[in-house]
């Protein structure tokens, strides 16, 4: 694939996710999110596999920056221990991504993926009526 060919089915994903994102609900934006975590996070296990430093470095800090958005998210006084539990989890997988990061450490980004994976398929079977509501 040519380079233009690459920009513009780039162009063509930024678009579709904009209009996807647009129409979601809050419960399917949390779902995007968590699939926005795990894309980084296997685009930062490639840039550990290849050796290229910049994938790896820009996909653990958008991982991250995701990571960051979920947990202000969170409604402490509804969520209660759930959402206390959650903020927890958020912020170990930010710190192991940066230790990842700092000590050349992919098995941080593995386990990373792990945890969010699980959150993410939890979430994704969760009926409506147990997801937050608000739209």
């Amino acid at each position: 694939m040519n380079a233009l060919n690459r920009s513009a089915l780039k162009a063509y994903s930024h678009v579709k996710t904009n209009a996807v994102a647009e129409y979601a609900d809050s419960r399917e934006l949390v779902g995007m999110l968590f699939e926005g975590v795990l894309d980084n996070l296997c685009k930062a296990a490639h840039g550990f596999e290849s050796g290229d430093l910049a994938i790896r470095g820009e996909a653990i800090t958008k991982a991250q920056n995701i990571l960051f958005g979920l947990r202000s998210t969170l409604d402490h006084n509804q969520g209660g221990e759930i959402a206390r539990l959650l903020d927890s989890l958020y912020d170990y997988c930010i710190r192991r991504l940066t230790q990842a990061h700092a000590q050349n450490e992919c098995e941080a980004i593995q386990e990373a993926k792990v945890l969010i994976g699980q959150i993410s398929e939890a979430w994704s079977e969760m009926p409506e009526v147990g997801r937050f509501s608000g739209q």
